[in-house]
This record gives C-alpha cells, sequence and structure tokens, in this order.
C-alpha cells in the first residue's frame, strides 16, 4: 500500500468464486483489474470485467461483486479527500481496455519499487477518467448489450460489423452509430481493446511463450503484440506480465 495527501493506492486480490453481497464504500474508487475477473452489479446492470478493465465507483454506490474461477487480483486507488475529485467524474462505469489505463499500471508498478510521483500519477488519472465521462442519452437497449457481448465472445480478427448487425437485424450503420452514441467508442476500437484483453488475460494466467499467446490472442506476431500493447498501456507484454503476478 502506499498513499499521499488525500488518497490511498493499494494492491487487492480476492478468492475464487467469493461474492460480495450489496454494500457502499465512504470513498470513491478508481479500480483496474490485473488478473482473473468478476462480475459487479449496480445501478440495475450488470458488468464483466477482465483483465485491463477499470471501474470508476463514486462514494456511496451501492454494489455486488461475484469473483470469477480463477480469483482475481486488482489495483485500488482511493480517493478520501473530496477535494481532489473533479466535477465532471461521471456516474459508476467500467473502462475496458481504454481511458484510465496507463496510470493505472504505472501506480501498480510503483507498489512494486517502480519509482513514480504517485500525486502527479493520481491526478493524471483522474483527468483521464473524467475527461471521458459522458454519460448516454439513456440506457442501451437490451439487443444493443446482446450485441457489445456477442463481440466480447467472438474472434476480434474476423469479427464483421456487417455479419454483428444481421444477427440482431439492424442496419451496420445504425450499429455503429448506436454503438458510439452509448458506449462512447466505435465498434472496430472497441474490437481491438477486445483482442488486447483476451491477450492481457492469458499474460496474467498463462505461462505460455509470448509468441503463443500472440497468436492465440489475434495479432500477427509478438512485435505486433508489443506495439499494441506498449501504444495502449505503456508496458510491453513482459512487462505487464511481472505486474500483474502476486508480489
Amino acid at each position: 500500500m502506499a498513499s499521499g495527501p488525500g488518497f490511498c493506492v493499494s494492491e487487492v486480490e480476492y478468492a475464487p468464486r467469493w461474492r460480495q453481497p450489496p454494500h457502499a464504500h465512504e470513498s470513491t474508487g478508481v479500480t483496474l483489474v490485473l488478473a482473473g475477473g468478476f462480475r459487479e452489479t449496480a445501478c440495475g446492470r450488470e458488468e464483466s470485467a477482465t483483465s485491463l478493465s477499470v471501474v470508476v465507483k463514486p462514494a456511496g454506490l451501492v454494489h455486488a461483486d461475484e469473483i470469477g474461477a480463477d480469483g482475481a487480483r486488482t489495483v485500488l486507488v482511493e480517493i478520501e479527500d473530496p477535494e481532489l475529485l473533479p466535477r465532471n467524474l461521471g456516474p459508476w462505469r467500467w473502462l475496458h481496455a481504454g481511458p484510465g489505463v496507463r496510470p493505472l499500471l504505472a501506480l501498480a508498478a510503483a507498489l512494486r519499487g517502480e519509482a513514480r510521483p504517485l500525486e502527479d500519477t493520481v491526478l493524471d488519472l483522474l483527468a483521464e477518467v473524467s475527461d471521458r465521462a459522458s454519460p448516454a442519452p439513456r440506457d442501451p437497449p437490451p439487443w444493443l448489450r446482446r450485441a457489445r457481448e456477442a463481440l466480447d465472445d467472438a474472434d476480434p480478427v474476423t469479427a464483421r460489423v456487417r455479419d454483428l448487425a444481421g444477427q440482431f437485424d439492424v442496419h451496420p450503420v445504425s450499429l455503429t452509430r448506436a454503438f458510439r452514441r452509448h458506449f462512447g467508442i466505435p465498434v472496430t476500437a472497441y474490437r481491438r481493446r477486445v483482442r488486447l484483453r483476451r491477450a492481457a488475460a492469458r499474460l496474467a494466467g498463462d505461462a505460455r511463450e509470448l509468441t503463443r499467446i500472440a497468436y492465440s490472442a489475434g495479432f500477427a506476431d509478438h512485435a505486433h503484440m508489443c506495439r499494441e500493447f506498449r501504444a495502449a498501456t505503456g508496458y510491453t507484454p513482459s512487462e505487464l506480465r511481472a505486474i500483474a503476478q502476486p508480489r
């Protein structure tokens, strides 16, 4: 654990299949999943979290969690001083392999001894996740949620927007427009993030060679995976694997 003026950073590990009943925290928190995964329920919705998933959780939010079969390891930033919080931090939401990943990985590395300016990195984190806090005009319709779940399960290399739209009997342009409006990201960019999350999960829990993981996750080769990971997280796959391991 490490702390600074108005905040605390810690690594938290959860046992496999542990269930946490509805509860709330006094402080606002931002969490990154390093390894494993779980399902979280809040505001009448359920979200699935895996490696490189980030959650923004306002103070007082009632939520429940169910840890997956492999357990979960996370890095948590608790904001103890409300004056640190930007006004546009936004509501409870999950950001998958996108905003917040870089500074949270840097904080996880700092817990393991890497020299980092903690306060500046926490401020970077809050700026990054709040700048993109733009609530959708309404909750996504059920078909659009199912479409996103289908993307999570599909092969990110061969998945086509046209085929996905056909599954739900909508026009491809309508799917693309609705996806961006409700989830804040184009379908194609989300598909790339699915590939990153899939590879990150395998890096954290699989001892296979990096080249084999790259191919299995849909990258052209090891170098391609390295470029994508460094661009998205600031770390190479081998560095990310080291951060995701138990201390």
